[in-house]
């Protein structure tokens, strides 16, 4: 293989793998046309891509894009899979992929960094997926939220009922007291006092005329 076609895969393997964090890596050898074709089928519907690899070519190529944990998997005849929602699809379809394709030999994979063995891919699928761990939040935050509208209608009925029973309840005492008080009134046939004896009446201003008296 010449110089130039190791360096076009190297770049070949580097863009399609730059992104990717999570890499289960599988043997394939002895597997039909018909059966291999089926099977990338049912990865594709998932959203996960195969690829087989060079493996000299893969490890130095991977190394380079964070991916050095896969060098010691990447031996014999190698695909690599990759894609999905997360790292337990993976390991879920691949190992449900191996009950009935015996010839796919699962050796395990890298996640973020950590490396994965066939067990790992084996305890992973067991675990819940993505979709399922947000059923199960949604699940959670539908029992809360219906919590909190129960109360909520609860405070609701309670607030009509203190309207209701303002409606109806009797006027309060208190809130009768009248706004200002008026003078007490003269009782009937009692006179006003008059004013002091010897007392003049003021005297007019200077230069006012004296009112006249009245004809008769």
């Amino acid at each position: 293989m010449s110089r130039f076609i190791k360096e076009k895969m190297v770049e070949r393997y580097q863009t399609r793998f730059r992104d990717v964090q999570d890499v289960a890596v599988v043997s394939m050898q002895g597997v039909g046309v018909l059966r291999l074709t089926a099977f990338r089928t049912a990865l594709r519907s998932r959203g996960m891509r195969a690829m087989v690899v060079h493996n000299r070519i893969g490890r130095r190529a991977l190394a380079d894009i964070g991916l050095a944990g896969l060098k010691d998997l990447l031996r014999g005849p190698t695909t690599l899979i990759w894609g999905g929602d997360s790292v337990v699809d993976l390991a879920k379809i691949l190992t449900t992929e191996a009950k009935t394709l015996p010839q796919m030999k699962i050796r395990g994979g890298v996640s973020a960094g950590q490396v994965l063995s066939d067990k790992d891919i084996e305890t992973l699928s067991k675990m819940p997926s993505r979709e399922q761990l947000i059923g199960r939040v949604v699940a959670t935050a539908m029992g809360a939220a219906g919590r909190v509208v129960g109360q909520i209608r609860s405070a609701g009925k309670l607030v009509s009922q203190i309207r209701e029973y303002e409606k109806t309840a009797p006027p309060d005492p208190s809130a009768a007291a009248p706004a200002a008080e008026a003078a007490p009134a003269a009782p009937a046939g009692e006179v006003p006092p008059a004013a002091p004896a010897g007392e003049a009446p003021p005297a007019a201003p200077a230069g006012e005329a004296p009112p006249a008296a009245p004809q008769a």
